[in-house]
């Protein structure tokens, strides 16, 4: 259903206008827009309820920040989607809330994460594709772009709020998600 909403926006919009590559960039970030907004909307709803509001916009945010960009794993359906979101959220709360870092095995984690991103990302999913070089390299280049920044705020936090934990923990997910291996072993 977004897929159809995205594809009959982008032709509204578009008309005659623009070429068939700028359609797609456009159909691909609208869709991409459409998905992480259902997903932040009703994960921030289910986990207001149980009182954790502020920390699952902080999980949501920073995924929207860098999924989209980074790549990696994508459910096939909007349900298996927000289910994993679900899961994948309440992994990074509790362990959040469980552990924590010194600070230099925080800086240590993001550099690897970081690291990983920079040699890695994006990774193209055939369920969400993006088939231009230059739009390859643009989303690399934002999502690591994203996720340095991220690391910073995480390290400025450090001795001022353990938010910076939910920051560190929903990176390395971000990270550990771009190494999915079920699509390659399936074909």
């Amino acid at each position: 259903m977004v897929r159809k909403i995205s594809k009959k926006v982008v032709e509204f919009v578009a008309q005659d206008n623009y070429t068939k590559e700028e359609k797609e960039e456009m159909d691909y970030v609208l869709r991409t827009i459409l998905f992480e907004s259902i997903k932040l909307i009703s994960t921030i709803v289910i986990f207001s309820i149980l009182g954790y509001f502020i920390e699952s916009v902080i999980i949501i945010s920073i995924m929207s920040l860098t999924k989209p960009f980074i790549g990696g794993y994508h459910e096939d359906t909007q349900l298996k989607c927000f289910i994993a979101t679900m899961l994948l959220t309440a992994g990074i709360l509790i362990l959040s809330l469980n552990t924590s870092f010194t600070f230099w095995g925080n800086c240590i984690v993001l550099i690897i994460c970081i690291f990983c991103i920079y040699n890695q990302a994006p990774v193209i999913n055939p369920k969400m594709p993006i088939t231009h070089p230059h739009l390859i390299q643009k989303n690399r280049d934002k999502g690591l772009c994203n996720v340095i920044v991220l690391g910073i705020v995480s390290i400025m936090l450090y001795k001022y709020s353990d938010y910076y934990l939910l920051i560190t923990w929903t990176i390395v997910f971000q990270t550990i998600l771009m190494f999915n291996k079920r699509e390659k072993n399936k074909s």
